[in-house]
């Protein structure tokens, strides 16, 4: 496929390309372009004058614009989930799940964006630089922020393409985006249709290729306003510091390592399987998915237990079938298909990150964990994996976040203990605690440090409406329809004298 860069579908100046291919089969699937910094240029000089033309577009003009593209978008839905899959290596109910929640992402930023009305500041209330402030007439309006970077990952890059583009858009923003290297066909494919229904090629545009070429090229232009990224620390702190040189905006959700508590009153069987459920599920390629399980020692045999037994019946999926799949469940929707419930296991996003989990399985028990199901890599595909006897001091339990379908279980005596391991780390994206008592649940979930906390129900929590965002290094902003002023600015207008008799 080609970049889209100010309404054509264009190739790299020095015809570059990089495979992508399926991580299961090692096929390659299709070739992109690698972006050189004439192609950059070329984007970042037409996205002001997209800005220009879409800031005037109304909100209703957008809102038709917004229904087309759901009627294409619906058209080449199986085309759009079947790239997704087999770029991705990911299962049919991740993809449903992303598919289904653009259209709702979309109307619902902008309707946020219609209520972003601006209003008028009560005269007189104090005497201001004259002393002679209350016949002034005082207008506070929102205006587009300028040209948005949105950087999307691998793991869920249809959805958290539209958590950041919608809204950008529905905000009058101009957006250029930097998809991921690894699977960037299906966001290709979307950005198209929305091409189709009329959002214009100056306003929209994506770039593919090196990301860190790319990346740090982008952020460093003044041309760009504003930055959103979900992606890993290192690359979030990078960011940040290039952008605090203008005084840039940037929101960025970043690692996590999120804690999931289990106390000993609580239904430790349905706790076991939601752990298992939501841990593997992806593959554990969630960023909000629980990764460190923290079990009262009183209840940690009979969690292990059930756990182990939960895992065990998951199935390897390295024969599946997309087209019998897509056929079974295109038309379902993905909350049928509960996580958990005859569960296949995806592969992970490539060999290398299959590797790096493999690895980081390995130093843990090195470090005195006890392996006691699964561990194996096969390729690109890791094996669900349960590990024992981890301690509070492991790396594990701490700052080593693995993206994998790896259960390490920690045990702890006091609720005062289970909060210092929870808040060990030097992130803070989500986490839960179970418990019967919701007093408790509740003092537990206002000493956790992080963004999110859920009282029975994992980690794996994410509402349109809710401010979504990390404590202390998983990030900064949010994300959500509460927070489209991320992406405008304040302006006040003063009338001086207007309201004079």
């Amino acid at each position: 496929m080609k970049m889209l860069i100010n309404g054509r579908k264009v190739d790299a100046r020095d015809g570059r390309t990089v495979e992508v291919c399926n991580p299961v089969t090692n096929e390659r699937i299709d070739t992109i372009p690698l972006a050189t910094k004439d192609d950059i240029e070329e984007a970042l000089a037409c996205s002001k004058t997209g800005l220009e033309k879409w800031r005037e577009v109304p909100l209703k003009e957008k809102e038709k614009i917004y229904e087309r593209f759901f009627v294409l978008l619906k058209k080449h839905k199986r085309t759009i989930i079947e790239t997704l899959m087999r770029e991705s290596g990911s299962s049919i109910r991740n993809g449903l799940f992303q598919f289904q929640a653009i259209p709702d992402l979309f109307r619902g930023y902008l309707e946020t964006a219609k209520r972003y009305d601006g209003k008028v500041l009560v005269p007189g209330t104090e005497n201001g630089h004259d002393g002679k402030t209350e016949n002034d007439l005082q207008l506070v309006v929102h205006e587009p922020i300028g040209t948005v970077l949105a950087i999307v990952p691998f793991n869920a890059p249809l959805m958290l393409f539209a958590y950041k583009v919608a809204p950008a858009l529905s905000a009058g923003n101009s957006v250029i985006v930097k998809p991921p290297t690894s699977n960037p066909l299906a966001l290709l494919k979307m950005v198209e249709l929305m091409w189709e229904a009329g959002i214009p090629g100056d306003v929209l545009q994506v770039i593919t290729g090196n990301g860190s070429l790319i990346g740090e090229y982008l952020v460093n232009d003044p041309r760009i306003n504003a930055v959103t990224l979900t992606g890993s620390t290192e690359v979030g702190i990078d960011i940040a510091t290039s952008m605090a040189k203008r005084l840039s905006p940037c929101a960025l959700e970043l690692g996590g390592n999120d804690p999931f508590i289990v106390l000993p009153d609580t239904d430790i069987e349905k706790a076991a399987k939601e752990a298992v459920a939501w841990r593997m599920n992806s593959a554990g390629q969630v960023c909000i998915s629980p990764k460190r399980f923290i079990v009262h020692n009183s209840v940690l045999e009979k969690f292990t237990q059930v756990a182990l037994e939960a895992v065990k019946t998951i199935v390897m999926g390295f024969d599946m079938d997309i087209a019998h799949e897509l056929d079974l469940y295109i038309e379902k929707d993905f909350s049928e298909l509960e996580p958990g419930k005859k569960m296949v296991m995806n592969s992970l996003i490539s060999e290398k990150a299959a590797t790096m989990v493999e690895q980081q399985v390995r130093m843990t028990i090195d470090q005195g964990a006890k392996l006691l199901w699964g561990g194996g890599r096969h390729g690109s595909f890791f094996e669900p994996t349960v590990l024992g006897s981890v301690t509070k001091d492991m790396d594990v339990a701490r700052d080593m976040e693995i993206f994998g379908p790896v259960m390490p279980i920690i045990g702890f005596d006091s609720i005062d203990e289970a909060i210092e391991i929870a808040n060990a780390s030097q992130f803070g994206l989500s986490g839960c605690v179970m418990t019967n008592d919701w007093q408790l649940g509740m003092r537990v979930a206002r000493k956790v440090e992080s963004g999110n906390v859920v009282i029975n129900g994992t980690g794996t929590y994410r509402n349109m409406m809710q401010p979504f965002g990390g404590y202390k290094m998983s990030g900064l902003g949010r994300e959500g329809f509460i927070t489209l002023g991320e992406m405008v600015q304040e302006k006040t207008i003063i009338f001086k004298g207007f309201l004079s008799p």
